[in-house]
């Protein structure tokens, strides 16, 4: 509008006046105009009204959505998203979590494989490194704010740990272990300190009950190894002593003892003797290779480390020391060794309480020939001990000489059935001329020619083969002698000696008795043949078996062995007193008085 009216008053006067006319010109012709317009596209008007009208109404409606979604939605979108972002602060969190999981992926399994590590370690016996293991675990876990993943693998690995000392301790226990593998573990006990007092629970899990406040964990160490080199060596003889107390026990019961004789033994079987003399040299064996052992491993892992030197300890070298020079242990300086006392006053009776009573009760049931190599064996082994410091030779020869008393009695008691001296009993008793002495020489009946000590101590006298009872008896009594000679300990002479005329003095009796009945009797012959069968035993076999075994076994002038005394003594005096009386009046005098 502004602009035709700065165009009329552009106009001139004629041009306004004719303004009018040229305006109601323009206008029919775009009256005719429209009209034509309408007439020619009337469709298109009804379709812009149709068109117009949607318009409208969609209009309408998308202002009333508008305000909807104003009024409703946004507020509720924005609510949506307000909670979206509190539910997914978690999962984002977590998945942050997971990534940083990923890219430290290595170094986490490294630490959760520790534990595994550790075992195998252990299984295949490289300590140092288990422990190695543990150490890095327990810094870490030390850490403040550790994760919980870090402790439940620092309890792993302490369990793992729990597991290496029970494999330390099974190599004390085991059989067959040498000083290497036990310094080893020792040492390695040391290390864990699994022994030391005061401690509720060590720095590797264990309690501290293993190790009472009143003990150092050197005793207690000492005390663990003593004890499982103890067990093993008594799991080693256990089986040979089980065989030995079955032949000892079994004969026992089914061979009793007889109560008339003197000894005190049950009559064993030669085999039975054989497989306890073969069973005692086994056990022996077993337990001078186990005693040895225990004490020299003992004293090399215990007694031989000085605290005042400045080298450090190291284990002796193994043949896999340069292979795996790397497991050494490491060097202990010498304030972290505990001076550890000797066990050895306790030890050493201990093992001796494994040998000294099976053998004061196996070695009296052996006979003499038996018992040579017997002390052969135990002689080298009480000499071999005396290098670690345990000399039990004055026991052994107690042992020995009360097993040589024993095989002595029990040897004479089993030959005297070779003088068959029952044969005087009965109504009618067998004249000497019959069994005492030999066809040839019963019409002079050979005497003593010289006197006993003018014979050597290990000739049996001639004349007794005339009478062959006799003869066998002494052949018997000199078959006890000469395995008596092999080792005839000093100190029991008299003891022997006293049990030796304790025999021929139970003897004497009887045959004199016998042979009473036919000295001075109506049978003249009869009489000069029992007169000469006693001067035979009494003149010539009790002097040469006398003097055999005093001159023969040991080695001392019968002149000088002095009074005996015992028993044996008074019952041979008893006997001679018997027959020489017998023989000055014919008659047999009062036993068991002495003039």
């Amino acid at each position: 509008m502004d602009e035709y009216e700065a165009h009329l008053t552009s106009l001139s006067l004629p041009d306004l006046l004719a303004e009018p006319g040229a305006l109601q010109t323009q206008a029919h012709h775009l009256t005719s105009s429209l009209t034509s317009l309408t007439h020619t596209s009337y469709p298109t008007f009804l379709s812009l009204h149709q068109t117009t009208s949607a318009l409208t109404s969609s209009l309408s409606s998308l202002s009333s959505s508008l305000s909807d979604i104003i009024s409703t939605s946004l507020p509720a979108l924005q609510e949506a998203t307000a909670a979206w972002n509190t539910r997914t602060t978690d999962v984002l969190r977590e998945r942050s979590k997971a990534r940083l999981v990923l890219d430290h992926h290595d170094k986490i399994k490294d630490i959760l494989d520790i534990p595994i590590f550790i075992d195998s370690c252990v299984r295949n016996g490289y300590f140092q490194e288990a422990l190695a293991l543990s150490n890095h675990v327990s810094a870490i876990a030390a850490r403040p704010e550790a994760p919980p993943i870090i402790k439940s693998v620092h309890a792993e690995a302490e369990a793992a740990i729990a597991q290496m000392l029970v494999v330390l301790l099974g190599t004390l226990n085991e059989p067959g272990r040498k000083l290497p593998a036990l310094w080893k573990a020792v040492n390695f006990l040391r290390k864990m300190e699994a022994f030391a007092p005061g401690k509720v629970k060590s720095e590797h899990g264990i309690s501290g009950c293993l190790a009472p406040d009143e003990a150092s964990s050197g005793e207690l160490l000492a005390l663990a190894f003593l004890s499982g080199r103890l067990t093993c060596l008594t799991t080693a003889l256990e089986p040979i002593a089980r065989d030995i107390h079955r032949l000892t026990h079994t004969t026992s019961t089914s061979s009793p003892i007889d109560e008339e004789s003197s000894v005190g033994t049950p009559q064993l079987p030669d085999r039975d003797k054989e497989d306890i003399a073969r069973y005692l040299k086994k056990y022996i064996d077993v337990w001078r290779e186990g005693a040895y052992d225990i004490l020299t491993q003992y004293s090399a892992i215990f007694l031989e480390q000085q605290p005042h030197q400045s080298q450090p300890t190291a284990a002796p070298r193994s043949p896999t020391f340069q292979r795996r020079a790397y497991t050494q242990l490491t060097p202990q300086t010498p304030a972290a060794i505990d001076p550890t006392p000797s066990f050895l006053p306790l030890l050493s009776p201990h093992l001796l309480s494994h040998l000294l009573p099976i053998l004061k009760s196996a070695l009296p049931l052996l006979s003499l020939p038996l018992l040579p190599s017997l002390l052969t064996q135990l002689t080298y082994c009480a000499t071999a001990f005396t290098r670690v410091g345990l000399d039990f030779r004055g026991l052994i020869g107690s042992l020995v000489s009360s097993a040589v008393t024993s095989a002595v009695c029990q040897g004479l008691h089993d030959i005297e059935h070779l003088l068959p001296l029952e044969k005087s009993t009965g109504p009618r008793p067998l004249v000497p001329s019959g069994w005492l002495i030999t066809p040839s020489a019963a019409d002079t009946p050979p005497g003593p020619s010289q006197p006993p000590a003018q014979t050597p101590s290990h000739i049996p006298p001639q004349m007794l083969v005339a009478y062959p009872p006799l003869a066998r008896y002494t052949n018997a009594l000199l078959g006890v002698l000469n395995a008596l000679r092999l080792f005839a300990p000093v100190r029991i002479m008299h003891e022997l000696v006293d049990v030796l005329d304790l025999t021929l003095g139970k003897a004497g009796k009887e045959l004199a008795g016998y042979l009473g009945k036919f000295v001075g009797g109506e049978e003249e012959k009869e009489a000069r043949i029992a007169k000469a069968a006693g001067e035979a035993y009494f003149r010539v076999l009790i002097p040469f078996i006398r003097r055999g075994m005093v001159e023969g076994v040991f080695g001392v002038e019968i002149t000088k062995l002095g009074e005996v005394g015992g028993e044996g003594q008074e019952c041979m005096r008893s006997a001679m007193e018997e027959w020489e009386g017998l023989c000055s009046t014919g008659t047999i005098k009062e036993a068991g008085t002495l003039p």
